[in-house]
């Protein structure tokens, strides 16, 4: 491989949207961004469907059990990555290296002292006071347990916690945008677009905003805010939460919204066009069985749903 290739700024830019598609942030307007970069040029989008094939072509390799830390490590640094790419993969190997990044995308890696699920993984922990916590796929989040508090930091994604009762203290639930007090009960934590949607499945809650201000939350109610304050409130409606038993109930939510609640199943883009995005769903769909919920959406709806390989989905209105 000579030195022009491993400098190459497309096969670079490239590795750098496969890192980004499952860094945790990838949403529909990062998407548009990388459909207008790979219609640059053709070569735009041929290096970034290679890396693409690529992914796909060890799903069966001996090499997918094997450690993804020097290809982690390169996709961290501009200059050790291009001296892994022409030391240990080349251009025309980088479809090994792809299939161990694959790997390190689906784990759940989370920073020191976090918890963390990958793609399509739920857990559950027991934590210290008794509680029961549930994440969500593709969720972090820090614990934080010193003499007499309780406390949870959720990084992304979304959690389920039950609450055991303490007349100590309560349990605090922190977001970048307001932070959330329990004594008792069952709740849902989690991000939806910009802000963050509480559901108070089981006793009432007090939600703390950065402005300080303080909003009392009863129980059974679905609560979407902030930092600036709550965007909206209603009664907790069927299906709810119900991704913790592994479906997802919808009942007349747009097709944007169902897309989000895919992503974290699903190991790469999902691609939704504004037209299809407005349609309305109803329905119970698998998580755990993707390719089947997938199929179920094109049979029940006007949509076509093409798989270019199990990294990029795209669906778009018939």
């Amino acid at each position: 491989m000579s030195t022009d290739e491993r400098d190459d700024p497309v096969l670079e830019e490239a590795i750098e949207w496969m890192a980004r598609i499952q860094s945790g942030a990838f949403d529909s307007q990062q998407q548009r961004a990388l459909e207008r970069w790979r219609g640059q040029s053709p070569r735009h989008a041929q290096v970034f469907d290679q890396l693409l094939k690529g992914l796909e072509a060890v799903q069966a390799s001996p090499w997918r059990g094997r450690t993804s830390t020097p290809l982690l490590r390169a996709l961290e640094q501009p200059s050790s990555r291009r001296r892994f790419i022409g030391n240990s993969l080349g251009v025309l190997g980088v479809a090994l290296g792809a299939g161990l990044f694959g790997r390190w995308l689906q784990s759940g890696m989370g920073l020191p002292g976090e918890w963390a699920t990958g793609t399509g993984e739920r857990r559950h922990w027991q934590l210290d006071d008794g509680s029961r916590l549930e994440l969500n796929a593709r969720s972090r989040v820090l614990p934080r347990f010193f003499d007499q508090q309780r406390a949870l930091v959720l990084r992304k994604g979304t959690l389920l916690l039950d609450i055991v009762e303490n007349t100590v203290s309560s349990f605090e639930i922190a977001t970048a945008v307001g932070v959330v007090h329990s004594q008792a009960g069952r709740l849902q934590v989690g991000e939806e677009g910009a802000g963050i949607r509480l559901l108070t499945l089981q006793g009432d809650v007090l939600l703390r905003l950065p402005n300080g201000e303080n909003v009392a939350v009863p129980g059974a109610h679905s609560l979407l805010f902030d930092a600036h304050g709550v965007l909206s409130e209603a009664s907790l409606q069927p299906g709810e939460g119900s991704w913790a038993s592994g479906w997802l109930e919808v009942n007349d939510k747009p097709l944007s919204w169902v897309a989000e609640a895919f992503r974290p199943y699903l190991p790469g883009v999902v691609m939704l066009d504004d037209k299809a995005a407005k349609i309305r769903v109803n329905g119970l769909f698998p998580l755990d069985d993707m390719p089947i919920s997938l199929e179920m959406l094109e049979r029940s709806l006007p949509v076509a749903v093409s798989r270019y390989s199990d990294y990029w989905v795209s669906i778009t209105a018939s």
